[in-house]
């Protein structure tokens, strides 16, 4: 039996073609690879410029400060890839040998502000983070991306009351070993569903409990559906562990179609068959849409001295719109 349902969830229709469902393998780097044209290079070196002489703090940075009509256009181009193409780009690349850390973040958080306004990644309002394990003790509540582990696929704050639209990393230093990025398309796992099992399909747009996680609102309520129909496109809030956990710790049972349809839909995003794995490059820049592309990561070793592997942040939030939100 399902504890909380969705009064007549509109179940996206038919199976979604490519380049919006795809599949691994299929994927070629000349597809997702976007370079960083000269004319854009010299937009960014003239803001790394004006920062030097007179640094204002990154987040409150706008695009409007700077004269930036090439990289405007071109993420143009970007966001348009994220919602109607594969989803994701790998922007190439910034100099990380010529400039600081701190003008690289400010560049990166201007370009993805170009594509939307960048928004906090947790209820205590943190906007940016180093993707970096400083070798500290760690728990199963601590954010997986800041520990070693491997990542599961899943989406940011699955859990969360508002996902961002859309994710970015900035590769600052590759790992000693591993940390191999993963992606998977989640209008492709929507069409599995829809060819393979579809008498498990509607269960997917039926609540599942998460597990609280330490970075959320002490009084939030996770209840969300993994797939929803949002103004027609889809939204996918996955991520197996904190479904599995928030069932386990509170005792909570989760019903026999709820638990097949987790486990089809893990091994399916998990699949070599269906995900891209790639490894990213220092100065890339990977950024995806949050609500149709799903990610995961190898675990990796550091550096006898840990170093910032990368640079993390979310942009674009507009809220819940659709069924996302509507369990009773």
């Amino acid at each position: 039996m399902i504890e909380r349902t969705i009064a007549n969830p509109r179940i996206i229709e038919g199976v979604v073609p490519a380049p919006r469902a795809w599949h691994g393998p299929d994927v070629a780097d000349d597809a997702f690879v976007v370079r960083l044209t000269p004319a854009v290079m010299a937009e960014l070196d003239q803001v790394v410029a004006e920062q030097n002489k007179a640094p204002v703090p990154t987040i409150v940075l706008e695009p409007g400060h700077f004269q930036l009509e090439a990289a405007a256009e071109l993420m143009v181009v970007v966001k348009r890839q994220l919602d109607d193409g594969l989803g994701f780009v790998i922007l190439d690349r910034l100099p990380v040998e010529r400039w600081s850390k701190e003008r690289l973040i400010d560049v990166y958080w201007l370009l993805g502000s170009l594509i939307e306004p960048p928004v906090a990644q947790e209820w205590s309002g943190k906007m940016v983070y180093d993707v970096r394990y400083d070798g500290q003790g760690y728990t199963a509540d601590t954010r997986t991306a800041l520990t070693p582990e491997g990542l599961d696929m899943h989406n940011d704050s699955s859990m969360g009351e508002a996902p961002a639209n859309y994710l970015s990393l900035l590769c600052l230093q590759t790992a000693r070993e591993g940390g191999k990025s993963s992606l998977s398309s989640a209008y492709a796992a929507h069409n599995y569903f829809r060819i393979e099992h579809p008498e498990l399909l509607p269960r997917l747009y039926q609540p599942f409990y998460r597990d609280k996680q330490e970075y959320q609102a002490a009084d939030v309520e996770n209840w969300y559906p993994i797939f929803a129909n949002e103004d027609g496109n889809l939204r996918i809030r996955f991520n197996i562990r904190p479904i599995r956990r928030g069932y386990e710790k509170t005792g909570r049972v989760l019903d026999n179609e709820g638990a097949e349809a987790v486990g089809l839909l893990n091994g399916f995003l998990s699949d070599p068959r269906h995900r891209h794995d790639f490894w990213m490059e220092r100065g890339q820049i990977q950024i995806l849409n949050n609500r149709i592309v799903v990610h995961g990561r190898t675990p990796y070793v550091d550096f006898d001295e840990p170093k910032n592997a990368g640079i993390w942040f979310a942009f674009g939030c507009e809220g819940e719109t659709g069924d996302s939100s509507a369990a009773r």
